[in-house]
């Protein structure tokens, strides 16, 4: 191949952005699983705890834990803030969506990697390109515009850059390797 179309290189740069908001997606999917998993736990184990607890001394003789209220009141305190940093963050939704614009992201790379290797192949002409780069386009900027609601962190960012500078030194992209030939 002589030169490289434009529309083709737009594409690329289409697939290789696509491809860095997937992994800040996922990675972010990630932080959120994390976060509530590491918020969850504690409230299901205060909560296991004081209902015992609460059991034992309506069942019981309820003479125990006269000197460890205190306790059990701290505890039932704790236990009712991360029930609500759970709530009012809601991790589980936000690390659902992360997870689902991140595959949304997916399937528009793989669409211009698609769309690439059949230009490549020689079964489409640049002008089913260039219709295929507008609807990937318009795909690409539906997601943005849904992903509004869910931000990533600088830090997903530079976690999904460099998740990608490693993928990128497995070899070149089809493009990349067409242009070199």
């Amino acid at each position: 191949m002589d030169k490289t179309p434009y529309t083709l290189e737009v594409l690329e740069k289409l697939r290789k952005n696509s491809h860095l908001a997937k992994h800040t997606h996922f990675t972010s999917a990630k932080r959120g699983r994390s976060s509530h998993v590491m918020v969850g736990v504690p409230v299901i184990l205060i909560n296991l705890l004081l209902s015992s607890v609460f059991s034992y001394q309506l069942v019981g003789d309820g003479q125990v834990f006269d000197d460890e209220k205190w306790v059990f009141a701290l505890l039932a305190l704790i236990g009712a803030c991360l029930g609500a940093v759970q709530t009012f963050f809601n991790f589980q939704k936000n690390y659902e969506t992360h997870r689902a614009l991140a595959n949304r992201y997916l399937a528009v790379a793989r669409e211009c990697e698609r769309v690439i290797a059949s230009y490549l192949d020689g079964n489409i002409d640049l002008k089913e390109v260039d219709d295929n780069t507008k609807t990937l386009n318009k795909e690409y900027d539906k997601i943005n515009v849904d992903a509004e609601s869910f931000p990533t962190s600088d830090r997903d960012y530079q976690r999904a850059l460099k998740k990608q500078n490693e993928k990128d030194n497995f070899g070149p992209s089809l493009l990349e390797a067409s242009s070199r030939q």
